[in-house]
């Protein structure tokens, strides 16, 4: 009889170890699948806050953000960025093109920016606002998309779509297009003049 209990005891206590092993080796692919998971998000390989990213050429500046937070991942190549302010500096002269959005996109090296929601800015004496913007540096064009808005004190312009080549300065307006000149406007800007 003790030896029918040793024998029982034994297979008792492998069939415990057998068992542990298969329960240990279930939990642990289970924790593990999350962690494979994770893995294959495409989590930021750099994050930046309070930073100037700046491009030109031959000694020129082309455009500077300056941006609250950003991320880069160096899969992507491009830079992510939260409140973004860009200054485009267009035409022979430099003049200044400036937006401030909600968040953008950077690819430094294709030389593209886009700016997305809540777009507010100011060219030449013209305040802009629209819902998406495009700056395409190897094609020398901006582009505002959506709800766009031009104006000045003397005139406002409304469009889906609007183009600005950022050789010539030429302005182009596409897309249920509407102007209004403003009288008041004008009569301010004819006092000015005057003086």
């Amino acid at each position: 009889m003790t030896r029918k209990l040793v024998v029982l005891v034994t297979f008792i206590f492998v069939l415990g170890v057998a068992i542990g092993l298969v329960v240990n080796d279930q939990r642990g692919s289970r924790s593990s699948a999350p962690e494979v998971a994770q893995g294959n998000q495409s989590e930021p390989d750099i994050l930046a806050e309070d930073l100037e990213l700046v491009q030109g050429s031959n000694g020129k500046v082309e455009w500077r953000v300056r941006a609250r937070s950003a991320q880069y991942s160096f899969d992507k190549r491009i830079v992510q960025v939260l409140r973004p302010q860009l200054s485009a500096f267009l035409g022979s002269g430099g003049e200044e093109f400036y937006l401030k959005a909600d968040q953008g996109e950077i690819n430094q090296q294709g030389n593209t920016v886009t700016l997305k929601d809540n777009i507010a800015g100011q060219y030449n004496g013209f305040t802009l606002s629209s819902d998406v913007f495009d700056y395409i540096g190897a094609m020398k064009k901006l582009y505002l998309k959506g709800h766009v808005t031009v104006f000045r004190p003397d005139f406002q312009i409304n469009a889906t779509a609007v183009e600005i080549n950022t050789e010539t300065m030429e302005l182009t307006a596409a897309g249920g297009v509407t102007a209004e000149l403003v009288p008041q406007g004008l009569d301010a800007l004819k006092k000015e003049k005057k003086r």
